[in-house]
């Protein structure tokens, strides 16, 4: 098990003589003699067994252990000070929210003050996080994910599925495909996740999965890339909306194929914040078109 760590008096002491370079400067300021100073920091230096200043006429100067550790001890310091500030995000009304970045650009930021004005009591804090760990842990409140929907722990609730079809610039550099069979000599950009066999399949077509020049694993990227006219890309329903509308890229056909994951949102079944969780799901599933729940869903009760 770990020692007993050094009192706080002795590490207070350690971090102002480590900022000021100086003990009488960090005597003044914790408001001790410069004897309790030296005192504390040679009992940290005896517990170590090595120097943490070299003394100098004028001060004294770190060694490399006195660096290492000041380092250290800075940043406990600062996650101290951090705990005892007034935090908003410990408010009822206060949602942290895990995003994907594709999804939270696309398809959440857009409609935001539609949120605004339906619930102005509601402040909401969007993250960029790949992680769902942090849910419920005093960090984060609700994940939103792309996904199978079953996360250890967390409630969670079937926001809406997704289809996939094929897209393409309008300034592409051939004539376009004018059915599914003449898509197989095509440049295709590939997704590991979404195998084009599978939409060939759907469309009636026999064809192994493409060796495809392009191959990218980030949803939003391929729509980019579709988009600069690098070939025929299989989006997303969802994340496509707005290209579509803009013009900014065609669909081809209109057969589709039923996408593998779905969109989740995800939260602690014991959150102190499960009024607010429940109507930010109830808006999202809204916009999303999802009346009801299914599947793995439960309840924010």
């Amino acid at each position: 098990m770990p020692g007993r760590p050094p009192s706080l008096r002795a590490i207070a002491a350690f971090e102002a003589a480590a900022r000021h370079q100086s003990f009488t400067r960090a005597a003044q300021e914790l408001n001790l003699t410069h004897g309790a100073i030296s005192h504390a920091i040679r009992g940290l230096e005896e517990r170590l067994g090595d120097r943490l200043f070299e003394r100098r006429a004028r001060g004294v100067v770190l060694t490399e252990t006195g660096r290492i550790l000041a380092g250290t001890v800075r940043l406990s310091v600062e996650m101290l000070s951090e705990a005892f500030e007034p935090r908003p995000w410990l408010q009822r009304s206060h949602l942290r929210i895990s995003l994907l970045a594709p999804f939270a650009a696309r398809i959440l930021v857009p409609r935001l003050a539609a949120f605004r004005a339906a619930h102005p009591d509601i402040t909401l804090e969007l993250r960029m996080t790949d992680t769902l760990a942090d849910i419920g842990a005093g960090k984060t409140d609700i994940g939103v994910r792309y996904g199978p929907g079953r996360w250890a722990g967390l409630n969670a609730f079937r926001v809406a599925d997704e289809e996939l079809f094929p897209v393409v610039s309008p300034h592409w550099s051939r004539p376009l495909p004018q059915s599914p069979a003449e898509m197989r000599d095509e440049e295709l950009i590939r997704h590991p996740d979404f195998p084009w066999k599978l939409w060939f399949a759907a469309a009636g077509v026999h064809r192994p999965e493409p060796n495809a020049p392009l191959t990218i694993d980030d949803s939003a990227l391929l729509l980019e890339a579709a988009a600069d006219g690098h070939g025929i890309a299989l989006a997303r329903s969802r994340l496509v909306e707005a290209d579509l509308r803009s013009g900014r890229l065609v669909r081809l056909f209109e057969t589709a194929m039923a996408a593998p994951y779905a969109y989740w949102m995800v939260w602690d079944p014991v959150s102190e914040k499960l009024e607010a969780i429940g109507r930010f799901r109830d808006w999202l599933a809204g916009l999303m078109g999802n009346a009801g729940q299914s599947g793995e869903d439960r309840d924010p009760g």
